[in-house]
């Protein structure tokens, strides 16, 4: 049963949540009431959101005032069809000045029980100045979350203000406290919520009560190592070219353990034998298989291979849930589950680890080893990153599509990728979460970087909700304000998920340019990311003195004016390059008379430079050399200060 505002008040009060002195009135009972001035509003479940349809009236100095307010409150109800009988009422609260802030949880599709806090009042979805930490968040990642708002600063000595962070962090623990020991409670809201001189203050509240309805399958133990591959069997080898299975047999040719082919037709693949069944295989310790075979024989493979003692299973197969055959898919996912067996797919691109040289994919075999392992729910864009990854000379600890993600998926892989040595970094590109909890937890125990990008950001569409709080949530402003409560790097566009853990550790950055309008740009973006630009020294513009014209601006940006060719450049960079505690130097090379871009991105190979060099090569077909030179050469370069700004997150 959903409380009124009056029980309500009561019941916050059990958690530490301050509310003003209060009372209840019927609809014709006599108002006796002592704190002024004094606010009366309606108190009916026919109404949801009282200010807008005339349910509050402020500022009332006396008990008459408050009878005028009544039954002007009841005039206005009227004018919204709103006809009130003996179950309804009124709340009288004391007035409360203060900032108005908000607080209220919701329990979301993704995450269950969120909570969100920010700017309130009536402009609250206008302006959504607001955080979101799940219900379990640690302290630390509410003032991360916090911190993401830019009513942050009244708790930060804005203006003189006494109140600290601490207060708020304090009142969010209250609340999840109350979810702790009140899972029913479905949506929250105590808006406003008054910063007044002496703490927060709940002025006005609501709470909806119900069946919880969200829940996550059960998490599998004792899992074997997904990772851990000496003996592997590829199912559906095939000698036809344009099969996925003859890529993924020709890929994982320089796998460093014992590689085993299963062709029903029999003969030779790659110098490798192909056995006409799984029952050939000259091995009883199958680690992992890859199956590329159709989809109606999966299964009775599956059940051939677990007699030899499969652990792991790389279902590349489609024509499951995706293709209306979900049956078969919870069969697979049953018989898997019953063997303990790993099993990323059905319909997915495959996997890929660095340490024993394992492609078991059929995109690109150009994979290089690196320290960034990449995880993707679309196997069409991990294949694009894998062929632009090698475009640009970068390499992958592991790579993993999940496909229809009947089993592993993100929340399982972290902390493998966690625990692994060769692994950096991980990056993540997500569609849609169904175990919120479990990757939260996933991501709160990873001490390495996570870089994250999500599709689907568009906002649910407008619904008539019980609170401010249902308005705002199951959107992408909620997913991404988790995960950035959790330190996630949520990035902004596909390429960041391979280049931003390329520039993770860069904290200072110097930018050496032939005009200053870009430099300006940049040195925008780097500081709105919380990077800093390199400050020369005396010293430092002294030497830069001796190869630059006299009319540079003697700062960082390093503007080496338009006319600039390719010896200034190299001069330049040559003196920057034995700065200390310099990270890394931005090259903008914008397009004028006199510029050589060819020459000027030939020095990077000409020469051995101790920090890492990054052309930003601006414009149009002036460039178009000096980007095939890098391409060649395997220089990273971006094309605009906006990629190379967003990879600095």
């Amino acid at each position: 049963m959903d409380m009124n505002e009056s029980q309500l008040y009561e019941f916050l009060g059990k958690y530490g949540i301050r509310t003003p002195k209060t009372t209840s009135v019927g609809l014709d009972s006599k108002i006796s009431f002592d704190k002024f001035p004094a606010v009366i509003k309606i108190q009916s479940p026919k109404v949801v959101h009282k200010s807008d349809v005339g349910g509050v009236v402020l500022n009332l100095r006396s008990n008459e005032d408050l009878e005028r307010g009544r039954k002007e409150i009841i005039e206005n109800l009227k004018k919204h069809n709103i006809t009130l009988d003996s179950k309804d009422g009124f709340i009288i609260t004391e007035m409360v000045d203060g900032e108005e802030l908000y607080i209220g949880c919701v329990e979301d599709n993704t995450f269950g029980h969120v909570i969100l806090f920010g700017k309130g009042g009536i402009y609250l979805e206008l302006y959504k100045d607001v955080c979101y930490v799940v219900s379990d968040a640690t302290e630390d990642e509410i003032i991360r979350a916090l911190n993401t708002t830019k009513i942050a600063k009244l708790f930060e000595g804005f203006r003189g203000s006494s109140h600290t962070i601490k207060e708020a962090v304090s009142l969010i623990q209250s609340v999840q406290k109350m979810l702790k020991e009140n899972d029913d409670i479905l949506e929250l809201d105590l808006n406003p919520l008054k910063l007044t001189a002496s703490g927060l203050v709940a002025v006005d509240a609501r709470i909806k009560r119900g069946a919880k309805t969200y829940h996550e399958d059960m998490k599998r133990e004792n899992r074997p190592n997904f990772l851990d591959n000496k003996n592997v069997a590829i199912i559906g080898a095939s000698t036809e070219p344009d099969k996925a299975g003859y890529a993924v047999a020709k890929n994982a040719l320089n796998f460093t353990g014992n590689l085993y082919y299963v062709n029903a037709k029999g003969g030779k693949l790659f110098g490798h034998t192909l056995y006409k069944s799984v029952d050939e295989i000259p091995c009883d310790n199958i680690d992992t298989a890859a199956i590329a075979i159709p989809a109606k024989f999966v299964i009775p493979t599956v059940q051939q291979l677990i007699k030899k003692g499969l652990k792991n299973l790389v279902v590349i197969t489609a024509g499951f849930k995706e293709s209306g055959h979900a049956a078969e898919e919870e069969e697979l996912a049953r018989l898997i589950e019953k063997h303990n067996i790993n099993a990323i797919g059905p319909n997915c691109l495959g996997f890929y680890s660095s340490e024993t040289h394992l492609n078991l994919t059929f995109g690109t075999d150009h994979v290089k080893p690196g320290s960034v392992s990449f995880l993707s729910q679309s196997g069409a864009i991990l294949a694009a990153q894998m062929d632009r990854a090698y475009e640009l000379g970068i390499g992958f600890s592991h790579l993993v599509s999940v496909g229809n993600a009947m089993d592993l998926r993100t929340a399982e892989f972290i902390p493998m990728f966690n625990a692994a040595p060769e692994c950096k970094a991980i990056s993540v590109y997500v569609e849609g979460v169904n175990r919120g909890r479990s990757l939260c937890n996933a991501i709160r125990a990873c001490k390495k970087p996570v870089f994250l990008f999500k599709s689907a950001k568009s906002e649910a569409s407008a619904k008539a909700a019980f609170s401010h709080t249902g308005n705002l949530s199951g959107n992408y402003a909620m997913f991404e304000g988790v995960m950035q409560s959790l330190g996630v790097n949520v990035v902004d566009n596909l390429d960041a998920l391979i280049l931003a853990p390329l520039f993770k550790d860069d904290k200072k950055i110097a930018i050496i340019t032939n005009a200053g309008g870009p430099g300006t740009v940049l040195t925008d973006g780097i500081t709105a990311r919380g990077r800093e630009l390199f400050e020369l020294s005396e010293e430092d513009k002294k030497k830069l003195d001796a190869v630059l014209p006299a009319v540079w601006p003697r700062s960082n940006p390093i503007d080496i004016i338009g006319d600039a060719l390719k010896d200034r450049y190299e001069n330049a960079l040559k003196i920057v390059d034995e700065f200390e505690g310099l990270d890394l130097i931005y090259m903008i090379i914008s397009p004028q008379d006199m510029t050589d871009p060819l020459g000027s991105v030939e020095i990077l190979v000409e020469n051995k430079f101790k920090h890492k060099v990054v052309p930003i090569l601006m414009g149009g077909s002036t460039m178009d050399e000096a980007r095939r030179y890098c391409l060649k050469n395997k220089i990273l370069y971006f094309d605009n200060i906006v990629d190379a700004r967003d990879t600095l997150c």
